[in-house]
């Protein structure tokens, strides 16, 4: 599916891979009936007023066939690349579409915030900063992360001498050498702290059960904001 890139060349990206250890083939465990990468994606289409083009990136192992197969049947982009170097899989992927920036977007997160990734679209196309996000510090529940970002930064520190958590979790470089890069940070409202501490991502068939009763119980909401229905 050939990309239609805005005037910005932004995208969103959205991780995703079949080898997780604790629940096997997580995104693709079904919430309402439906694959959660497929879920997700919906989440933001149908929720989101930027409408910025979407790209799946997965892994060139044989494990992850089926992720591309999905893309492709339900025309979502798709990009393959290295399994463990997750940094290396964006550069290239960065490099394929020509992107200036993106918004990262894990896929085991089906309470993805939809809302607070608008807003930070908005704050970093009228900004100057190299990345906006809620991570530095974190004060939201795990789930709930957004990370929009420059892409020319991660280009910057290709020579550097990364460690393997580095080249695995992308922005863990960026937050540790935070003076030399210009980061916003969001920061949950007060009235919301209580929820600081939940994980409102998939991690096991536990989590998947609760998660589906959340969507069953609230299936006539067009837009299930998870901070506001609990």
């Amino acid at each position: 599916m050939k990309l239609n890139i805005n005037q910005q060349s932004m995208a969103i990206i959205i991780y995703a891979r079949l080898n997780s250890k604790r629940l096997s083939k997580k995104v693709l465990q079904k919430i309402m009936s439906k694959p959660l990468l497929l879920l997700i994606i919906d989440r933001i289409k149908k929720n989101s007023k930027f409408k910025l083009p979407i790209i799946v990136a997965t892994s060139k192992n044989k494990s992850d066939d089926l992720i591309e197969e999905i893309c492709k049947k339900n025309k979502i982009n798709v990009f393959r690349g290295n399994l463990e170097n997750v940094y290396k899989r964006s550069l290239d992927c960065f490099i394929k579409f020509k992107l200036k920036s993106f918004v990262r977007v894990c896929a085991d997160r089906p309470f993805f915030d939809v809302k607070l990734m608008d807003r930070m679209i908005t704050k970093f196309r009228s900004s100057k900063f190299d990345i906006i996000t809620n991570q530095h510090p974190r004060t939201y529940p795990k789930g709930l992360a957004c990370e929009i970002s420059k892409t020319n930064i991660f280009f910057e520190i290709c020579s550097k001498n990364m460690s393997k958590n580095f080249k695995e979790h992308i922005f863990k470089y960026f937050y540790k050498n935070s003076k030399n890069f210009k980061i916003y940070n969001y920061t949950l409202d007060k009235k919301y702290s209580n929820f600081r501490d939940k994980d409102f991502s998939v991690n096991n068939k536990k989590d998947l059960l609760k998660i589906n009763n959340i969507y069953n119980k609230h299936s006539k909401r067009k837009y299930i904001d998870i901070l506001k229905v609990l």
